[in-house]
């Protein structure tokens, strides 16, 4: 309730249209996928979100790619300010319709379920997870057929990578009609060239935060505001230049068959999306390729404090890091608004 009120407190007198880099209801922020590390192997760092098999183009054998496939771990990062509730979720791998929705007439598995705590409030951190086990029998002849049915439907894309989909969706326990649903894309890929090597996920060494006056502010890593942490404090309507600092060789070089028959190298784009409970932000996206002049394009972006707080605000940010294959990483803080 109290939330609730201090949001509409800060909203009055704003206009028609909200600004899509403030979460204000329940909405899914973003969806992670990892290799699961095999029995006495050491973590693999970032391994996924997609997989490259050994394939036989002359005589490709469905038991052979299956045995060579890894269990996948999912996992989905939500928010829910506006409310303080338990909240349903469930995973599905299936083929998406035109809506983003799973296609009913094919094959889908289903990776599980559950219910979460508030995602703000709860004691521990609410991130729903699934894993999808291939060499488990039912999984894996669902898996082949999802795979084979893409192919079929467009044969020149599979040199580059036959892509399948998890969705995911959450809502209230007990009203289906507050469902939000998000989809996170996987691949598998032929070892075409032979040097092709698996995606891995993005990361970051940390976000530096920069006032206007020249000064910084530690940032807490990975932390809710309601973790028992001390967050930063910033007088409303102070500007907050966040910057990704990134750790060499994140954007990783690789290579892709192409239509000709020939070898691409290609260099990894990275981009960041920046989101807050409250105030706003300079841009909403950030990063990608570079610009006519082969400049690298802007990483970082402007957190502007909302100005009417009177007391104290604890406000979330979040910044979802991703690459061109689909890998991702998040990263959650939290600075106090404070007169």
């Amino acid at each position: 309730m109290i939330r609730a009120l201090v949001l509409a407190a800060l909203l009055a007198g704003c206009g028609t249209f909200e600004d899509p880099t403030i979460v204000l209801d329940l909405r899914v922020l973003a969806m992670s996928a990892e290799l699961v590390p095999n029995p006495g192997d050491l973590p693999e760092v970032g391994a996924g979100p997609d997989q490259v098999v050994d394939v036989d183009l002359t005589m490709p054998m469905a038991a052979q790619i299956l045995e060579q496939l890894r269990p996948t771990r999912l996992c989905a990062l939500a928010a829910d300010p506006r409310n303080a509730r338990d909240l349903r979720w469930s995973m599905t791998v299936c083929m998406i319709d035109e809506e983003g929705r799973c296609d009913p007439d094919a094959p889908t598995i289903d990776l599980g379920s559950g219910v979460i705590g508030d995602p703000e409030t709860s004691e521990a951190r609410q991130i729903p997870c699934a894993t999808i086990e291939p060499q488990d029998t039912q999984v894996g002849q669902k898996l082949l057929a999802i795979l084979s049915k893409t192919v079929t439907e467009n044969p020149v894309q599979a040199l580059g990578g036959v892509d399948y989909t998890v969705v995911f969706s959450i809502g209230a326990v007990d009203d289906r009609s507050t469902d939000v649903y998000a989809s996170k894309h996987l691949r598998v890929s032929p070892r075409i060239p032979e040097a092709r090597v698996a995606n891995t996920n993005p990361r970051v060494d940390y976000v530096d935060a920069a006032l206007e006056n020249g000064g910084t502010i530690p940032l807490p890593v990975d932390s809710r505001c309601s973790d028992t942490f001390l967050a930063p404090r910033v007088p409303p309507g102070t500007r907050v230049t966040l910057f990704p600092i990134e750790p060499a060789g994140v954007r990783e070089t690789y290579v892709v068959p192409t239509l000709d028959g020939q070898v691409a190298m290609l260099e990894e784009t990275m981009t960041y999306q920046w989101l807050a409970t409250y105030g706003g932000w300079s841009d909403e996206l950030t990063g990608g390729g570079h610009d006519l002049l082969g400049n690298q394009s802007l990483l970082g972006s402007d957190w502007i404090a909302p100005s009417e707080v009177t007391g104290s605000l604890m406000v979330s940010l979040w910044m979802i890091q991703r690459d061109e294959r689909y890998g991702t990483k998040w990263f959650e803080t939290c600075i106090e608004v404070f007169r």
